[in-house]
């Protein structure tokens, strides 16, 4: 996420004034004035893409791109996104982020999918290798991408367990995200995702 640096600059005027009337000033003193030169303000840095990925978790992000500005600001929340969207498939608890970044509607909808899973003692681990991809800004709104890549987690459910494909996810699955901008804030929403076939 980016963050900016507020750099307070003050400038400090020291003189020295020889008195009228004709006073000698103490030897080994001067008066010229000295000033201290005002430094140039610092730039405030642009945002760039931050590797989320996190081994412990068992969450890797691939061929993450070199991006700037809003672009990198996008594709940091919605690589935020979906790691705490893994989080809360191997937690069986929607993640406190979820009220940070995600609409009402998405948080709505982690929440059935916790609810499902913890129905079926759902158990979610091994590792998810994801991409964020194609992302866009236009003023307040973005666009972006994710392929969601499956075939070393692991499920299981109260029974036995099963293979990525029999649980449902043994192709890539393409998701289109929508985000805002927070009027006033230095974060973006996920507002809306669609899964849309495979990646």
């Amino acid at each position: 996420m980016s963050r900016w640096v507020v750099v307070v600059v003050s400038t400090l005027v020291v003189g020295l004034l020889a008195g009228c009337g004709g006073a000698e000033e103490p030897a080994g003193l001067t008066a010229a004035p000295t000033t201290t030169p005002t430094p140039s303000a610092t730039p405030t840095p642009e945002p760039e893409v931050d590797d989320l990925s996190d081994p412990e978790l068992g969450i890797v992000f691939t061929d993450v791109p070199a991006l700037t500005g809003d672009e990198a600001d996008v594709h940091n929340w919605l690589a935020t996104y979906e790691k705490e969207y893994w989080r809360t498939l191997r937690t069986n608890t929607v993640s406190p982020a979820f009220s940070l970044i995600a609409s009402p509607e998405l948080q709505g909808a982690m929440q059935k999918v916790v609810d499902k899973n913890v129905a079926i003692q759902a158990s979610i681990g091994g590792v998810l290798e994801t991409r964020v991809s194609n992302v866009a800004v236009t003023g307040d709104q973005a666009t972006g991408e994710i392929c969601e890549d499956f075939s070393k987690a692991t499920f299981a459910d109260a029974t036995r367990t099963y293979t990525p494909a029999e649980a449902g996810f043994g192709e890539k699955k393409h998701k289109a995200y929508t985000l805002t901008r927070v009027p006033g804030e230095d974060r973006w929403l996920v507002a809306t995702n669609e899964v849309s076939g495979t990646c």
